[in-house]
């Protein structure tokens, strides 16, 4: 790795590495003499010697009427580096708290055709516990892997489910294929209601997909909007209608 290189990885511009290194070769030099051996114009070398003297890194030979420069020894470099450790050390928990107290902004993705959808469908499934509130008319006819998939994954204990479906004759047909255990809970929608949507929340996340016309999915991703999605989940669980009934 060249010097100019590790001088710019600890925080110096490319200009400054290249006038400090002139100044580290040159000993005492002129602004000219440096700008030359830099690489730079005169001006601007003006510049970043001002620079780098307020970082202690540069200093002008006092009682000479020609401005001249000297570079001060590498090790200021590293002591440099000590003080700018020590003090991101002390003022570290300061900025974590700001970061902790920060307001959460909400993630909202775009997935779309089959691909997209199955792709959703797959984060969900890694995740290792979802709860939907569907339909499932439109699914199998779009996707009928996804059903199988869902009820074969938690028969293996690779999944955990919880699912409202409404009372289409579709959605009690695959009750019938059903047998609830601790992985598979499935309840019914009050007579009358109805979702016109396969609709998921797992994680910090809630998934809506959409299989009429246009095949795609939009995935929410927020704690305060899912953990609400979710209170209103519980209270639909507890009103819903258990398989048998």
């Amino acid at each position: 790795m060249e010097n100019i290189e590790v001088l710019e990885k600890i925080g110096l511009s490319d200009k400054e590495a290249s006038v400090y290194m002139a100044l580290l070769e040159l000993g005492t030099a002129s602004v000219m003499s440096i700008a030359h051996k830099a690489g730079l114009k005169r001006p601007g070398t003006y510049l970043i010697l001002d620079e780098l003297e307020k970082r202690g890194l540069v200093s002008q030979v006092p009682q000479n009427k020609k401005a001249l420069y000297v570079a001060e020894a590498p090790e200021k470099l590293f002591s440099d580096l000590q003080k700018k450790q020590e003090l991101l050390k002390r003022f570290l928990p300061n900025l974590e708290a700001l970061h902790n107290q920060k307001k959460e902004k909400p993630r909202v993705q775009w997935f779309q055709g089959k691909e997209g959808v199955l792709e959703v469908y797959e984060k969900i499934f890694a995740h290792g516990e979802v709860s939907f509130f569907a339909t499932l008319g439109d699914l199998d006819r779009v996707l009928p892997s996804i059903t199988k998939e869902v009820s074969s994954r938690a028969k293996a204990h690779k999944l955990k489910v919880r699912e409202i479906l409404t009372g289409t004759e579709a959605d009690k047909d695959y009750a019938k294929n059903i047998i609830p255990d601790e992985y598979y809970q499935l309840r019914f929608t009050q007579p009358g209601m109805q979702f016109f949507t396969d609709n998921a929340i797992f994680g910090e996340s809630v998934a809506f997909f959409s299989f009429n016309v246009q095949l795609f999915a939009v995935v929410i991703t927020s704690r305060e909007i899912t953990g609400s999605l979710k209170s209103l989940y519980d209270m639909a669980w507890q009103n819903a209608l258990s398989a048998n009934q």
